[in-house]
């Protein structure tokens, strides 16, 4: 192909990709005269230079189209009939453009009917004037106009034969860019991936060696060769604008199509991405806005009818953390149809009708992910056919990203996409199982935990599961060499490590041998045999040469069995422990004489051996060295009746911030049952006895020893004067978080629905402040706050939103129904200190208003 026709092509094409933006942007706001002028500028220039290159039907709609955009340049009405005129001459543009560029000549046929269109449109914008308006270019400025036309023809360029430049020209200015070929790039990308694998060969050669002489050149080597790869790797960065350009349009066409008034809000236009990951990421884009302005936005009137403005917003915001790409998608409709999508999961069989009425909102709205799901009454062009969101997760996933969603009845859906910023080169462990390495990306890496005598974290088997204690979460864990059936010699669980990682926001753990390496690694495709392996996303070559699989996180997390649960957003994995139909998770454990005894198992956080000659006693108190802290301990049996075992089991507790062991004597087994108290009890440290799967145990008051333990836990300046409202639907959450406000030296009821609690506050119960969960069934925590704050003696009541995360959906949410913040469920130390900021100002505040009653008393 020509070169100069080339340069055109390649010229022409990004910008006229950028006037579909220009136009919609200028409908919105015709009072901006810069973006019709830049349009008119490029059909101007695309017209001069089509008419030295040969390529008439080009020019001859271009020139046709530059008098409709002349005519809104001069003040004529930008209609919505005028508009999508020249959209669809943009796109016919394009089409010429493609032909092109794809066979060197012009396209057959002829663009008679659409030429027509716009000249009847450009005449009628002269003739639709009042009688008696004027034109709306001063006559005074119309030299200035025919000088500004000029300056375009000449600006677009002299004839074929001017071209050429004379040999005694004068140096021009070197231009600050070129235009390289994306194949050339790639090539080169190619080729600094293949250095760094003999860069990583030479380092593990070199590595158990001490000659100076090859370490000093190897390392400088190894310096240029990562300066070479960031290089490259910015040159194939473009900024996500490139994807936005095309928004504005699509919003457009939908909001004609749907009948609907729609706005688009993008942020973060300068945040660069692999281009690679830029047209991958294009399609699921286009569907989740698609599905924001179908399934989301409401009619203009039933907006209207609910109070909201008659226009929609999208808005699509790129941010860049740690190594990746955030893109939010998020409307300010309706939000989702929570009973529908319930009652659709039921039907087909993907939850049952006591799981899905335990399920909150999110956990409910994760269901539009599985393949095959709509709930949509009829099928459109843009919606109901039962294909889309489960693409739209699978295409991401498939590039190592996440997508996750958060909604609000009423208030409108975001959808988070999370994407990594370039698939070619990527930090990874390589870790060891069985014998056997593997490439483990770090992406989805959080931690490692190491096990055994020599670490303070073990694995524990709770009804045949493995799972792993780690500060507040519990963890579900499986072997690597299980996943993979490798066999170990040893039993399922060997290992010594568990990585725990994260995917789509839901944690687990893998048991590994060893981490052996940390190596950049270039990810290459598995072959045709091995692509339908979805626990493996490549091979790549170590330093030493070998070829290893890499693991890919996605496919580990669906043999585990998180998609079957559809459990694509859930943040803190615990809440996959919580006991369906109302049922509490024990402790069940021998501690003196009597009964069995009983702990909720959420209140205990690490099980442990602590062997008698570690244990010390000060002040009356048995204590034990514990990461780096002294701990109390609290012995449940008489010591003069029981000497001490040689190695004790200790159940430590972890409320408000500090922890507790209890010292017991044999741990009987971890059990799921419905607490119920049939005997109540007066002694101190046991709320009353239960039986609990066929066993009769005491229930244990964890608060009691707490106090025992940590007396100054309770003499935190005023936090004893509070009265608190803890309600939440899940006896679960209640026995978890009610320990930890008490522990904190608050005063706690709780309540087991938003009803409930309203009646408490009808009967006339008062409370200083409400915590409550924002999902529940019959009555949200959203509309209990409104209710209450309606009321003018509650409106100054502190109200504190629980829920999975506590996102910026959700603290809207929690602002506009009358709260005063919103925390996650399993963030203690937040609640902890919301409560207490919350609670501060509201004493203060008394204590003026007290100060100021008094002198004026006194006055």
């Amino acid at each position: 192909m020509d070169d100069l026709l080339n340069d055109f092509l390649v010229e022409t094409s990004e910008h006229i990709e950028a006037a579909g933006e220009q136009l919609v942007l200028f409908e919105r706001d015709p009072a901006d005269r810069e973006a019709i002028i830049r349009i008119f500028r490029l059909f101007h220039t695309i017209k001069g230079t089509c008419g030295f290159l040969g390529l008439p039907r080009l020019e001859h709609l271009t020139h046709v189209t530059e008098s409709l955009i002349s005519k809104l340049r001069d003040g004529a009405p930008a209609t919505a009939e005028t508009v999508s005129l020249t959209l669809a001459a943009v796109d016919r543009v394009k089409n010429i453009l493609a032909a092109l560029a794809a066979t060197g000549k012009e396209p057959g046929g002829t663009d008679d009917d659409l030429i027509a269109a716009l000249q009847t449109h450009a005449d009628f914008s002269t003739s639709s004037r009042e009688p008696g308006e004027a034109a709306p270019a001063p006559a005074a400025i119309e030299p200035a106009k025919a000088e500004a036309d000029k300056a375009e023809d000449e600006k677009a360029g002299p004839t074929r034969k001017e071209i050429r430049t004379p040999a005694h020209a004068p140096a021009q200015t070197r231009p600050e860019t070129i235009r390289v070929s994306v194949s050339a790039l790639e090539r080169i990308m190619l080729l600094v991936s293949e250095l760094v694998l003999t860069r990583n060969q030479l380092l593990e050669i070199t590595r158990h060696q001490d000659d100076a002489v090859i370490k000093t050149p190897l390392q400088r080597l190894s310096s240029l060769t990562t300066d070479l790869q960031d290089a490259v790797m910015r040159a194939r960065m473009q900024s996500v604008g490139r994807l936005f350009a095309s928004l504005p349009r699509l919003v457009r066409e939908l909001a004609v199509e749907l009948k609907k008034k729609l706005h688009l809000v993008t942020e973060g236009a300068d945040t660069e991405l692999d281009r690679q990951l830029i047209e991958l990421i294009r399609d699921p884009l286009t569907h989740l806005l698609r599905n924001c302005a179908d399934h989301g936005i409401e009619t203009p009137a039933e907006r209207l009818a609910l109070g909201k403005p008659e226009e929609g917003t999208i808005r699509v915001a790129a941010t860049h953390e740690a190594g990746y790409i955030t893109i939010d998608v998020s409307d300010d409709g309706r939000g989702l149809d929570v009973q529908k999508i319930r009652a659709k999961a039921i039907a087909k069989g993907l939850v049952s009708a006591s799981e899905a009425k335990e399920l909150s909102d999110e956990d409910v709205g994760r269901f539009i992910f599985a393949p095959d799901f709509s709930t949509a009454a009829a099928v459109t062009s843009i919606s109901g056919r039962g294909v889309g969101m489960d693409i739209v997760r699978d295409n991401i996933e498939a590039i190592g990203g996440a997508i996750s969603l958060t909604t609000v009845p009423g208030k409108g859906t975001s959808f988070t996409l999370k994407i990594p910023l370039t698939l070619a080169i990527t930090p990874a462990l390589i870790v060891e199982a069985c014998g056997h390495r593997f490439s483990l990306p770090q992406h989805s890496v959080v931690e490692a935990v190491g096990l055994g005598e020599a670490g303070i974290h073990t694995l524990e088997d709770l009804q045949g599961s493995l799972v792993l204690r780690l500060r507040e979460d519990i963890l579900p864990v499986v072997a690597l060499s299980t996943i993979l059936e490798i066999d170990s010699g040893s039993g399922p669980a060997s290992g010594d490590l568990v990585i725990v990682m994260r995917v789509n926001n839901r944690a687990f753990g893998v048991l590994v041998d060893a981490v052996t390496d940390v190596q950049e690694i270039v990810v290459k495709p598995l072959g045709s045999s091995l692509s339908e392996l979805e626990v493996f996303s490549g091979h790549t070559i170590l330093g030493d040469g070998s070829v290893v699989l890499i693991l890919d996180p996605t496919g580990i997390a669906a043999r585990m069995g998180f998609e079957r649960t559809n459990d694509y957003t859930v943040g803190r994995v615990v809440e996959t422990f919580t006991p369906a139909d109302e049922t509490t998770r024990f402790v069940l454990f021998r501690a003196g004489a009597g009964a069995l005894k009983a702990l909720p198992l959420s209140l205990v956080v690490r099980i442990e051996s602590i062997p008698a000659a570690d244990i010390r006693t000060s002040d009356g108190l048995m204590v034990v060295q514990h990461q780096s802290h002294l701990m109390p301990l609290v012995p449940l049996f008489s010591t003069t009746e029981a000497q001490l075992q040689a190695v004790n089991p200790v159940l430590v507790l972890g409320i408000g911030g500090e922890s507790l062991g209890l010292l017991i004597e044999q741990i009987i087994d971890v059990v799921e049952a419905r607490l119920t108290i049939e005997i109540a009890s007066t002694s101190p440290g046991i709320i009353g006895t239960a039986e609990i799967r066929g066993e009769i145990a005491e229930v244990l008051d964890a608060t009691y020893f707490m106090q025992i333990g940590r007396p100054n836990a309770y003499s935190r300046g005023v936090a004893h004067q509070f009265h608190i409202l803890l309600v939440d639907d899940k006896p679960f959450f209640r026995d978890m978080l009610a320990p930890l406000i008490i522990a904190a030296g608050y005063c706690v009821n709780t309540a087991a629905s938003a009803s409930e609690a309203l009646t408490m506050f009808e009967k006339g119960a008062h409370f200083d402040a409400v915590v409550t969960d924002t999902d529940m069934p019959q009555m949200s925590g959203y509309e209990l706050a409104r209710r209450l704050t309606r009321e003018p003696r509650h409106r100054d009541l502190p109200i504190i939103a629980l829920a999975a995360h506590a996102a910026p959906t959700v603290l809207q949410a929690a602002r506009e129904s009358g709260m005063c913040g919103a925390v996650g469920k399993f963030d203690r130390p937040a609640l902890v200190k919301m409560l207490g900021d919350v609670l501060e100002l509201r004493h203060l505040h008394k204590n003026d208003l007290e100060k100021t009653v008094i002198g004026s008393a006194a006055a």
